[in-house]
Parts: C-alpha cells; sequence; structure tokens
C-alpha cells in the first residue's frame, strides 16, 4: 500500500484529472486500515486529510463527478480515533450524507451507510435518542446494498450495536436485548481472522449483550460471555491500554453485577474494585475525558456494595464520587 500511494502521488501530479481519484481512493483505504495499536492513529489521520483536499479539489474541477468520493473521504476523515472533536467529526459527517443522501447506486449507498453509522457513534454517548435515529438508518441502509462483503458486514453488526447501546440507554431493554444478539450472531459468523481484526468493535458487541443478559436476571450466561471477552481485554491492554481500558472497566463493572446475582460476594466485591482501578487509571492520565467514567464507576461500585451489605464502603464511594463530580 505505501508504495502504491507513493507512486500515484507522483503520478497525480503529471495528471491529475487522470490520476487524482485513484490516489485520492488510496489514501482513502489507507486511512480505514484497521490497526488496533494507537501508533497507526497518525498515519491514518494524515492519508484521511489529504484524501479529503484532493477531494475537494477534484470536486471544484469537476463538479457532479466526485462527490461520492468527497463523501467517502469525509466519512473516514471522521471515524479515524484520534483527538478531533466531536463537533467537527458530526460536522464532516452531515456534508457526507449531504453529497449522498438521495443515493440510489450501490456505491452511494454504501458511503451513506457509513456516515450514518459514524454519526450514531459519535452521538450514542450524548444524545441517544438522535444517535438511535442515525444508527436505525444506517441498518436499513446497509440492508439495501446487499450482497455485503466482510467489511460491510461488520458495519452492519456495529450499527446493531449501536442499536442496542442506545436502546438500553433510553430505556428499552428487550430491543436493546434483540439488537445485541443479533449483532455478537453475525460478528461470530465472520471469518476468524477478520474478527480478529475488528477486535474492538467485536469486544464491545460482546460487552453490550452482556450487560443485557445481566439486566434480565441471566446472571451465568452473561458470566460467561463477560469473562471469555474480558480475557481478550486484559490481553489487548498489555500493549494498548488507553483504548483498552474503559471497555474492560465497564465489563468489569458487568461481570460484578453478574457476581452479586449469583450471590458471590467477594468475587463481586474484588471485581467492581477492579474496575475502579482502571477508571482511576484512565482519569490520571486524561482527566478531562475519563473523570467522568470515574464518577459512574464509583457510583456503580457503591450499588455493589450495598447489594452484598457492605453499607459504610458504599457510602464511601458514593461520597467520592460527589466530590469528584463537584469539582
Amino acid at each position: 500500500m505505501a508504495t502504491r500511494v507513493v507512486l500515484l502521488r507522483q503520478l497525480s501530479r503529471v495528471d491529475p484529472a487522470r490520476f487524482g481519484p485513484t490516489f485520492a481512493e488510496a489514501l482513502v483505504t489507507r486511512s480505514q486500515q484497521v490497526k488496533i495499536r494507537r501508533n497507526f492513529v497518525r498515519r491514518r489521520t494524515a492519508a484521511a486529510d489529504e484524501a479529503v483536499a484532493l477531494y475537494r479539489r477534484l470536486v471544484l474541477d469537476r463538479p457532479g463527478r466526485h462527490e461520492v468520493g468527497l463523501a467517502r473521504a469525509l466519512v473516514a476523515q471522521a471515524s479515524v480515533p484520534d483527538d478531533r472533536t466531536m463537533t467537527s467529526a458530526l460536522a464532516q459527517g452531515q456534508e457526507a450524507i449531504g453529497y449522498v443522501e438521495d443515493a440510489t447506486d450501490r456505491d452511494g449507498l454504501v458511503v451513506l451507510a457509513s456516515a450514518q453509522l459514524m454519526m450514531a457513534i459519535q452521538l450514542s454517548p450524548e444524545a441517544p435518542r438522535e444517535a438511535l435515529s442515525f444508527a436505525e438508518q444506517a441498518r436499513e441502509t446497509w440492508l439495501r446494498c446487499t450482497p455485503l462483503g466482510l467489511r460491510e458486514r461488520t458495519d452492519l453488526a456495529r450499527s446493531l450495536t449501536a442499536i442496542g447501546y442506545c436502546r438500553a440507554t433510553l430505556g428499552e431493554p428487550a430491543e436493546a436485548l434483540a439488537a445485541r444478539e443479533e449483532a455478537v450472531e453475525m460478528f461470530r459468523r465472520l471469518p476468524f481472522w477478520t474478527r480478529q481484526r475488528y477486535l474492538p468493535s467485536r469486544l464491545d458487541a460482546t460487552a453490550g449483550l452482556a450487560h443485557s443478559l445481566a439486566t434480565y436476571g441471566r446472571w451465568t450466561e452473561a458470566l460467561t460471555m463477560a469473562v471469555d471477552a474480558r480475557e481478550e481485554l486484559v490481553f489487548w491492554s498489555r500493549w494498548e491500554p488507553l483504548r483498552a481500558r474503559p471497555p474492560l472497566a465497564n465489563l468489569s463493572l458487568v461481570i460484578a453485577r453478574c457476581h452479586v446475582g449469583l450471590d458471590e460476594t467477594q468475587a463481586a466485591v474484588t471485581t467492581a474494585t477492579k474496575a475502579i482501578e482502571h477508571c482511576r487509571w484512565l482519569a490520571g492520565r486524561d482527566p478531562v475525558r475519563h473523570r467522568r467514567r470515574l464518577v459512574v464507576a464509583l457510583r456503580a461500585q457503591a450499588v455493589i456494595l450495598q447489594a452484598v451489605g457492605r453499607h459504610e464502603e458504599a457510602a464511601g464511594a458514593t461520597g467520592e464520587a460527589e466530590t469528584i463530580e463537584s469539582r
């Protein structure tokens, strides 16, 4: 890929009209290459930025021919997991949708579904109802693109994961469970190396399903699923802790809930304490992004401690959460 990009860059300087679009697509592909390790992010960001700039020039030179490509590049640019603000990512997503919202051809529909999914993921933590609308639109758009390739099947599963998260957040547990079961089943049907390539998305889906199963008191099923996912997250966290520890903390709290449901008191307390350790580590390295996570984990720990009869410790966790929240 690197050699091809270098060659196409040279050719596009000689003949922009002929080689520019091919070069831009190569840059988009490079920006979408899924690598778990964070040291790949800078290269992905640079490729996406260059693709967008090149496509904007092509659209200016030949309007009506390269808008789908520009939309694809904008989605790639907004989807790179760097420090881009949510506001800028949403603006890029809205611009991309504007180019392809009336698409009927498969290329345009794939870009539209990708943009809708990206918007759903960006909005889900702060605006779950709006995110749900985008996630459901993404699912419907993907289904209009059949037959789906491996990447597209993965993104359909990610859309279902987003739907499950939003439904759970909005207090719709039955709908959340159904979406999460479908997402996990889709990931299971992917080839082994594809499942490994999309490890973060697959584990996100698994953790969501474990949470839904626990909500229905299916403690043993939820615990088995969560423990298996935790082992993979612990392995991942050895080389990418900033990305692996947030889902690891969330999953640990689910496991602690399961232990409470199974009347395994000491295991519940130990696991909840481990979740707090992950959150403290994250908050110490990035307070702006992870302080709220620590507050939520402390409140969850308080609920678990209260459930197992350790009332003083529960009050202490609640008090610490209130102190951090008031800063």
